[in-house]
């Protein structure tokens, strides 16, 4: 197999505290200072999901446990305040950002 290995968990909840605290619906493998991009929140989707202020956006994590992780603004490294974000309702994912990959043929 070749390329990256896919670092992509489905979203089951999203915080509107300080800082944002975000749940994984399975148990995922990243680490603390971690990149992610948070995706598919956009509310044009039929189904409204919430949280669209970090909607396909990157941040530095914090690992909390295995399946939490808090935001942290990728240039600052201050921690993202989501209490006054649209509230999460369903959906999104959360995606490793690999700066650096091997490459196997």
């Amino acid at each position: 197999m070749a390329g990256q290995t896919a670092h992509r968990f489905n979203i089951s909840g999203i915080s509107n505290a300080d800082p944002c605290v975000v749940t994984t619906s399975a148990v995922n493998d990243f680490e603390t200072d971690d990149f992610v991009r948070i995706t598919d929140l956009n509310g044009r989707i039929p189904t409204p999901r919430g949280c669209d202020q970090i909607n396909n956006k990157k941040f530095l994590i914090v690992v909390v446990d295995t399946t939490h992780f808090k935001l942290k603004d990728k240039t600052t490294h201050e921690y993202i305040d989501s209490t006054n974000f649209t509230p999460y309702v369903t959906g999104g994912n959360v995606n490793l950002v690999e700066y650096n990959f091997e490459y196997s043929a």
